[in-house]
């Protein structure tokens, strides 16, 4: 290869480097309303399960319908409620969060998601244990963004 067309292909890399560096660099919209059902096993009672009264030798195994609302968003970090209901049971909670454009990690009053964002599809696993619920319950879900 000549040494001008060497030079001519490092000039074009670094011209079209900005433009795929700032493409890469867009953060994703999660704010929307994100509907499922709640897939958990449950030991103990309170939060969101407080009929709930599984042991971990017989944990109880419970579905309710699930709506994640991420009310507002500001770079990778954004903030609403969940709530679960079913079982004649209605409750909300307010949570944190923050995503990579895949990865997400967010924490509410007692527990943690974590998981995936893939278009409008967020599948994740939540986990708390004792504190202020004397409950134990892992859950994991998937969850479409209505529009």
């Amino acid at each position: 290869m000549k040494p001008s067309m060497v030079f001519g292909l490092g000039v074009a890399a670094l011209v079209a480097f900005p433009t795929l560096v700032s493409a890469s660099d867009k953060i994703a919209d999660v704010k929307g309303r994100w509907v499922g059902k709640s897939h958990s096993i449950v030991v103990g009672g309170g939060g969101h399960w407080p009929s709930g009264k599984g042991t971990f030798e017989n944990p109880g195994l419970a579905e309710k319908d699930l709506v994640i609302e991420i009310k507002g968003q500001d770079q990778r970090r954004f903030w609403g409620v969940t709530t679960l209901s079913g079982n004649g049971e209605n409750t909300t909670e307010p949570f944190i969060g923050g995503h990579d454009g895949h990865d997400v990690l967010i924490a509410d009053t007692d527990g943690y998601i974590h998981g995936e964002i893939d278009g409008d599809t967020f599948t994740f696993c939540y986990a708390h244990t004792g504190g202020k619920t004397d409950s134990t319950v892992v859950s994991c879900s998937e969850v479409k963004r209505t529009k």
